[in-house]
């Protein structure tokens, strides 16, 4: 965590000292990983430390030296993640949509192939591990501040950064659900970016809403990745099913007398679901920006402000 006086100081030896604490916490969930694989709360907390340290490294690469091998090790395990999280996040919903006793048999044929799927992602995820967690060593061990980036405060140059995620964030929220994709993106970095000034800034409230928001733009995005996949999973499912019921009646003598597979009511029934969650998703979306569009509106400049001028201002960015 910073303090007010942490912002005084050079930019370069700040950005050190947190890059330094991230790729710790980084070496630390991947140790625990590697002991427990199939723990998804250790899997999920891994996940979370490689994006706080990916945004740390990339908003510090103008003055913090650090080795590409060590950074391209982080994004490999990144992206191999992207399709964990997702398949994690629909075996989950899946799981928790009631059907009829009819309708079970699609709706546990979908579950078993997400869950293959899931399983076949994870062991590429796993294969990544130990790449990731030499490049946060190598990073720890090589990098250092770059010549001339002592010159500027880091609550100076925080600031600049700052303000330039905040406007185009307090833009998108008025063009939802549009802009859903890059307002997750910047919405992350800015949430990254202030958790370790929160305490000092005592910005709690703005960090709250920070992740309300990631929630509610999580819940919408995942609707629609999965609105986007289902089609996929449900022909696979149907032609597997369609080929199996063709063999039998062939095997018997006679033509396939079936109107429809027996999966169908079943992934009928979740599609109808995927509908009424996509819909409940949108409203909570809108429901966040009403509630929170105001404090946020104030609080993120209000943060820029108190980051350019911290010696200046109290923890609510006024004068002191």
């Amino acid at each position: 965590m910073l303090t007010l006086d942490d912002l005084q100081h050079p930019v370069g030896e700040v950005c050190l000292t947190i890059l330094q604490q991230r790729l710790q916490e980084v070496r630390t969930q991947g140790a625990l990983l590697r002991k427990t694989p199939s723990a998804e709360e250790v899997l999920h907390d891994t996940r979370v430390a490689v994006r706080r340290a990916r945004v740390w490294l990339k908003l510090c690469t103008p003055c913090v030296d650090i080795p590409r091998k060590a950074r391209r090790a982080l994004r490999s395990f990144a992206r191999a993640s992207g399709p964990v999280r997702d398949l994690e996040v629909q075996e989950a919903w899946l799981a928790s949509v009631h059907v009829r006793a009819g309708a079970r048999q699609g709706w546990e044929a979908l579950r078993e192939r997400l869950a293959g799927e899931h399983a076949a992602h994870r062991a590429v995820l796993l294969d990544t591990l130990p790449e990731m967690l030499e490049g946060a060593q190598r990073a720890l061990e090589r990098m250092r501040p770059l010549d001339g980036a002592d010159g500027e405060s880091c609550g100076i140059w925080l600031a600049e950064r700052w303000l330039d995620a905040a406007s185009p964030y307090l833009a998108g929220m008025h063009h939802l659900p549009e802009g859903l994709h890059p307002l997750r993106l910047v919405g992350k970095q800015l949430r990254y970016m202030l958790e370790p000034l929160a305490t000092a800034l005592n910005a709690q409230d703005v960090l709250r809403h920070l992740r309300q928001g990631q929630d509610v733009l999580g819940r919408m995005n995942d609707a629609n990745i999965l609105a986007a996949a289902l089609p996929a999973h449900a022909a696979a499912l149907l032609a597997a099913r369609f080929e199996e019921d063709l063999h039998a009646a062939l095997e018997q003598g006679e033509a396939p007398r079936w109107l429809h597979p027996t999966i169908w009511p079943g992934l009928r029934a979740v599609c109808q679901a995927l509908l009424d969650e996509r819909q409940e998703a949108l409203a909570a979306l809108h429901g966040w920006r009403l509630s929170a569009g105001d404090a946020l509106a104030e609080g993120l400049p209000r943060i820029g402000v108190q980051l350019a001028g911290s010696d200046g201002f109290d923890g609510f960015g006024q004068p002191l």
